[in-house]
């Protein structure tokens, strides 16, 4: 690969990793992605040690257990995402590995050919309007047996200590207020 092989265009796609609190669990975080075209939720088990444990014994959860948990609540202002792709074991097999993608972290997409393409798809309506992607972003979040993605301008975090079943149960009132 030669010098300029290296060098990057301003429309280049790359990924940013961002700061993301409460970070979830990097073995098992469960997450569930609940949409109804106008909001979208994501759920996921926070990393959170537990005080007591002596590393003697493992607490088996699943999303279906009635064992209370800490738990982020997501909610996208946004409304395409896509969910599943992949898992920690082919990480490195994704477009963006290496430009800048990295495993168990969330990132933007900057200069997002998903973003493009939703865009050329649009510009066929009468009133397409350029601005209003102006301050939509691509969200990356790549957990241990899944990535989420998705289009949005902003999102919001909210920590629970709860059921998945509770916690969905609130979700599906905010979705249908």
């Amino acid at each position: 690969m030669g010098l300029f092989d290296k060098i990057k265009t301003k429309t280049d796609e790359f990924a940013r990793v961002i700061e993301w609190t409460p970070q979830w669990d990097t073995g098992a975080p469960m997450p569930q992605v609940f949409s109804n075209g106008h909001k979208i939720f994501l759920i996921y088990l926070i990393n959170e040690p537990d005080p007591n444990c002596d590393d003697t014994y493992v607490t088996m959860i699943d999303n279906s257990s009635e064992t209370t948990c800490p738990l982020a609540l997501v909610e996208f202002s946004g409304h395409t995402f896509r969910f599943g792709i992949a898992n920690n074991e082919v990480f490195s097999g994704l477009p963006l590995w290496d430009k800048g993608l990295e495993g168990y972290a969330a990132h933007i997409i900057e200069n997002s050919t998903w973003i493009n393409e939703l865009k050329n798809i649009n510009k066929v309506h009468p009133y397409y309007n350029e601005e209003r992607w102006k301050d939509r972003k691509h969200f990356a979040l790549l957990f241990h047996d899944e990535i989420f993605e998705v289009i949005a301008t902003d999102y919001k975090i909210e920590t629970f200590k709860t059921t998945f079943g509770q916690l969905a149960t609130e979700v599906a009132k905010r979705m249908n207020k």
